[in-house]
């Protein structure tokens, strides 16, 4: 009778055995679980556009011909920065899209040409089509890490049309000379070359196109605050130069104004 009594117990306690077991993982699968929710949780988040406008770097976007190709190029970088870490969002039709690489700065200017699209492993090329813009993040990192996240706007000038703004409305120009550029970029450019004279008192705005840029048009930039001192620099890739132009309140406008690569507000 023991015997038996033993035998019935043996598959109880293998019963009971792989309760508890079941019972161990579960615990210690939602302790992980929730370990990592925890982590991400906690993953640091690192503040934007914090360092002074003076240490912020002069970069461009410039779009192709063909529009399917668009050069992120890093200019001067005040802030010293062994790298950039990038990611370009943009608006393509109704969806968004985007890409992101690492651009090394060991010799300036530095250049990363992207493709507006997707590869397939076996090389067929997809382009995206319909671009309107986005926003630049830029992670530069060294001995001190700071990221700089600004908007830029795409136009694809198929309708020879002759006004166009950023995407903040900020900046505004009106030019029948536009006709002749077949892809242009408006962009919040993060910083500026060296050399220019006053304390920035506007966002500086980038101007690019898929060809030279050339002729003449009007001007309106939207400055931080008023001031009775300010003044329009334009910048042709090698000096600054200072243009004629009415201050109203915060704003700034110039009429014949020969194109340039880059306008500013100073004070």
């Amino acid at each position: 009778m023991k015997n038996k009594k033993s035998l019935a117990i043996v598959p109880l306690l293998l019963i009971v055995l792989v309760l508890a077991g079941g019972a161990f993982y579960f615990l210690k699968t939602r302790d992980t679980s929730v370990a990592e929710q925890s982590k991400k949780k906690s993953k640091v988040i690192e503040p934007k556009n914090i360092i002074a406008l003076n240490d912020r770097p002069y970069v461009q976007l410039i779009p192709s011909a063909d529009g399917h190709y668009i050069d992120l190029v890093v200019n001067e970088v005040p802030k010293a920065a062994s790298e950039v870490e990038y990611e370009l969002e943009y608006q393509s039709g109704s969806l968004l899209q985007g890409l992101q690489d690492i651009l090394k700065l060991d010799k300036l200017p530095a250049r990363s040409n992207k493709l507006f699209g997707s590869k397939s492993a076996g090389g067929a090329v997809t382009y995206h089509t319909d671009i309107k813009g986005g926003s630049l993040q830029l992670r530069f990192l060294g001995k001190e890490n700071y990221v700089l996240k600004q908007d830029w706007r795409y136009f694809d000038n198929k309708e020879k049309f002759t006004e166009l703004s950023s995407k903040d409305g900020k900046f505004q120009l009106t030019s029948t000379d536009l006709k002749t550029l077949s892809k242009i970029v408006v962009y919040n450019t993060p910083g500026v070359p060296k050399d220019l004279k006053g304390e920035l008192a506007s966002d500086a705005y980038s101007l690019t196109a898929s060809s030279a840029i050339k002729g003449k048009g009007n001007i309106t930039l939207r400055a931080n605050e008023e001031a009775t001192s300010l003044k329009l620099m334009a910048y042709d890739g090698k000096s600054w130069q200072e243009v004629k132009a009415k201050v109203d309140g915060k704003t700034v406008t110039a009429e014949g104004v020969e194109l340039r690569e880059l306008y500013v507000v100073v004070k």
